[in-house]
């Protein structure tokens, strides 16, 4: 004999057996959509830096036309970049105080009764930016960039909350607060957008209130220094447009030693072996190759045609007296040259470059060398910036 159901409880039933299956089908599309989308931010093809954070209507520079690679050398440049890339990250990134962030080392330095590892915000700055454009290399490069940057947050500057100290003491829980550097700074916002772009669901911090609350910081920080701090600045044109680009309502000439200084300086260079303040030298040829190159400007070619017997001098003298334990290494000074080559045109220069490159190893302490020996490989390899 079959048992009697009530008509009401199997209605009942039935419409929670249908609500159970739809909050299950609901899930199960839930978890498909995010992994889409997981996958699609992954594989994302790489996007011209320049696309990313300039208003000019000029496209991206595709290195392919500046120093045409075969099919066979293209490849194996390629994978040696990923290979450099792998053992900078696996070598270099070390983990901030509170486990949640990344540094790379510039040196030690004695505090107290111990000696504790230095980061700068230049080299910061420069870290991000690379792991941004090794983004189609490697899915975990916007998880590096935000813990880059976290630890720059970590570290504000003396009266400048905003910004971030010059130097610091990333494994000290109080790491002492000193001032900002300008021309850092500015490297800082130009990687940051370019990541936020590159990545825009990357939200570990609120970017949209950050970046333009930074700049806003670093216009007002630069107003404050009188003219001899801001002629000891490298020269920043190329900053300084992208910053207008930007924030047009604001002045950036402050930013940086003028043109026509640095002009000067070029014309009277010789050799940039007796450059008294290296670093300055090497990140203002940084920005004038990268505004020859990528803008194609015919003024900034003629500035660097000057000095192209001192360029060649500093390849030429590389290899039989490289440092790589200076400051400022010769590492970082020739890959600081790369752009100003490139623009050059010249492909039997720009392989010589790259093989001095690849070859040398930095110093321990050389975080700058290291980031930017990857920076220099990065634009040589045929990629874009």
């Amino acid at each position: 004999m079959f048992p009697q159901f009530d008509p009401t409880k199997a209605t009942y039933l039935a419409e929670l057996i249908v609500s159970i299956l739809g909050l299950l089908l609901f899930l199960a599309l839930a978890v498909l959509m995010i992994r889409r989308k997981q996958e699609g931010k992954n594989s994302e093809p790489g996007v011209s830096l320049t696309e990313q954070i300039t208003v000019s209507d000029s496209p991206g520079v595709s290195y392919k036309e500046l120093n045409p690679l075969s099919p066979e050398e293209q490849s194996e440049r390629s994978s040696a970049l990923k290979q450099a890339y792998q053992t900078w990250k696996t070598e270099r990134l070390l983990q901030g105080e509170d486990r949640r962030s990344l540094f790379l080392r510039t040196g030690v330095e004695k505090n107290r009764l111990r000696y504790q590892l230095v980061a700068t915000t230049q080299v910061q700055a420069f870290a991000i930016l690379v792991s941004t454009l090794m983004a189609e290399s490697d899915p975990q490069a916007s998880t590096l960039v935000e813990a880059l940057f976290a630890n720059l947050l970590a570290h504000p500057a003396y009266g400048q909350s905003e910004l971030s100290s010059w130097k610091f003491l990333p494994d000290l829980p109080r790491s002492p607060k000193l001032d900002p550097d300008p021309h850092a700074e500015a490297w800082v916002i130009y990687a940051m957008l370019a990541a936020t772009s590159r990545w825009p669901a990357i939200n570990r911090f609120h970017y949209m209130e950050i970046i333009p609350a930074r700049m806003h910081a670093l216009h007002g920080y630069l107003e404050t220094l009188d003219p001899e701090m801001t002629g000891r600045q490298p020269f920043s044109g190329y900053l300084i447009k992208q910053l207008q680009s930007r924030e047009p309502s604001l002045d950036w000439s402050a930013l940086g030693e003028s043109q026509e200084l640095f002009y000067s300086q070029l014309e009277e260079e010789e050799s940039f072996e007796g450059e008294p303040d290296t670093s300055r030298f090497g990140f203002s040829l940084l920005q004038l190759g990268l505004m020859a190159l990528l803008d194609k400007d015919p003024e900034k070619l003629s500035a660097i045609r000057k000095v192209e017997t001192g360029l060649r001098q500093l390849v030429e003298g590389f290899s039989s007296a490289s440092s790589t334990e200076a400051e400022f290494s010769r590492l970082s000074m020739l890959a600081c040259t790369v752009p100003a080559f490139l623009s050059l045109q010249e492909r039997e220069l720009c392989d010589r470059v790259w093989k001095e490159l690849i070859s040398t190893q930095p110093d321990k302490n050389d975080g700058l060398g290291a980031t930017l020996k990857l920076l220099g490989m990065t634009i040589l390899a045929n990629r874009q910036i």
